[in-house]
């Protein structure tokens, strides 16, 4: 008996040895997912949507909770996977609902028994509660066309500025960007890469695009199947078209590239029945809305350096009176590869970014036109808005964090100019009545 004893004590001990020795297999940030985006396509203040990639066509799940809460099966959401073409690319997204408002969260993704590294979200105010609160203010970041002329340089180059800006502006609530995100809608090296560089920060807050002329070949397909967006744009044309809220704003997202000769010739007859129908959205969209401040994203600007091709004449022609009508405070555009802020036209100021590498082939340095109040031809560039109660207000920096152009709009309530008004007019009056009074009383 001592001998089997004293055998099961070595072998005890071998195996502690082992145990100890050798390093444990974790499934702890072990998961073979990359390039997660946030992204909206519910109510920002109660939702959150997460895409991701990954190489293995496997179940994938995240497991979300209120910051420092567990991440367990307990709070677990199933994602559905988009097969990208013919490519062996493909896109899990997941939708978080039911969420807090104004609430930060922690998340992970994985496939069940392999997970991703802890990441943190956090949930848009109540639109509701904004408006009592003057005190209140978000910053968001605005990006122009990320087009390279060298790709794997160019986009490393952007991906690092992206970084920075977060850095700079680490209370950043969400990103808008005008679209030229790739130079081809069809390779997906330039999504890969575009994705990559990314993900650092649109994993933390969410990106809300649009289309630009390279997301698309007469239909935008790789953009629609790689990313998550509101779908409550005119029949057929989800995602193409999209508005959301945010505290006091009110955002909508157009499609300009529908103007293209190509979607014409591929949807014949069928284009002026759509075109009516984006005109009837839009403007039941601005008018539903009861936001302070509104905006639009669109990839080609109504005017910009050169106005010359045929889409923006169609812009100006059947959107800009939309636009205008609907109280559009401010347009951000891109397409022209310059920083460009117009004068207030229509009630609208119009501005174009570019945060990619790529430069101006419309400007000769002499051909700015009358409506410009600020232009730079040379930085890339990137914009912060901030969005206040009674003040919308936006500083345009270089790649080096140096402001290059601000401007800001003020707007208060209408009662209260009212009051103002009403008492500059009848002020007077009440004086003078009040005046006669005293004299009357005063005589014999």
């Amino acid at each position: 008996r001592s001998c089997m004893r004293s055998a099961y004590k070595a072998v005890w001990g071998v195996l502690c040895f082992l145990f100890l020795a050798v390093p444990a297999v974790s499934s702890a940030e072990s998961y073979d997912g990359s390039q997660f985006l946030l992204s909206w396509s519910e109510s920002p203040s109660h939702s959150q949507t997460i895409t991701w990639h990954s190489p293995s066509r496997r179940e994938g799940y995240v497991q979300y909770n209120k910051s420092g809460g567990e991440l367990s099966g307990q709070h677990q959401v199933k994602a559905e996977i988009t097969d990208v073409g013919e490519t062996g690319y493909y896109r899990y997204e997941a939708v978080l609902k039911g969420l807090s408002h104004n609430t930060t969260y922690d998340y992970r993704v994985g496939n069940g028994t392999e997970w991703s590294q802890i990441r943190t979200f956090t949930t848009a105010p109540d639109p509701e509660i904004w408006e009592e609160k003057s005190e209140t203010s978000f910053d968001f970041l605005y990006l122009g066309d990320v087009q390279y002329r060298n790709r794997n340089r160019d986009y490393g180059e952007w991906g690092k500025l992206l970084q920075d800006i977060r850095e700079r502006n680490p209370g950043i609530a969400f990103a808008l960007i005008g679209g030229d995100m790739v130079n081809s809608s069809r390779k997906m090296k330039d999504w890969n890469l575009f994705l990559d560089n990314a993900s650092p920060v649109f994993s933390y807050i969410p990106m809300m695009p649009a289309i630009g002329n390279h997301e698309t070949s007469i239909k935008a397909d790789p953009y629609l199947q790689m990313l998550a967006l509101p779908e409550n744009g005119p029949q057929d044309l989800e995602e193409e078209f999209y508005s959301f809220d945010y505290g006091n704003c009110h955002i909508i997202v157009l499609n300009t590239c529908f103007f293209l000769d190509n979607r014409k010739a591929s949807m014949a007859e069928e284009w002026d029945k759509k075109l009516h129908e984006i005109r009837i959205w839009m403007e039941e969209d601005l008018r539903k809305s009861n936001a302070k401040w509104k905006l639009a994203v669109l990839h080609h600007p109504p005017y910009g350096i050169s106005n010359g091709d045929s889409v923006y004449e169609w812009i100006r022609q059947e959107w800009e009176p939309i636009l205008e009508k609907g109280e559009i405070d401010l347009a951000l555009c891109g397409h022209q590869h310059i920083y460009m802020r117009t004068k207030e036209i229509g009630g609208i100021t119009y501005v174009i970014g570019n945060s990619g590498k790529r430069r101006s082939t419309y400007y000769n340095g002499e051909n700015a036109p009358a409506y410009t109040k600020a232009l730079d031809a040379v930085n890339s560039n990137y914009q912060i808005i901030r969005v206040e109660k009674d003040r919308l207000s936006l500083l345009s920096y270089d790649e080096k964090g140096q402001i290059i152009d601000r401007w800001s709009k003020e707007k208060h309530e209408k009662g209260i100019l009212k009051g103002a008004i009403a008492g500059l007019i009848f002020a007077p009056v009440m004086i003078a009545g009040i005046a006669a009074a005293v004299r009357r009383k005063k005589r014999p």
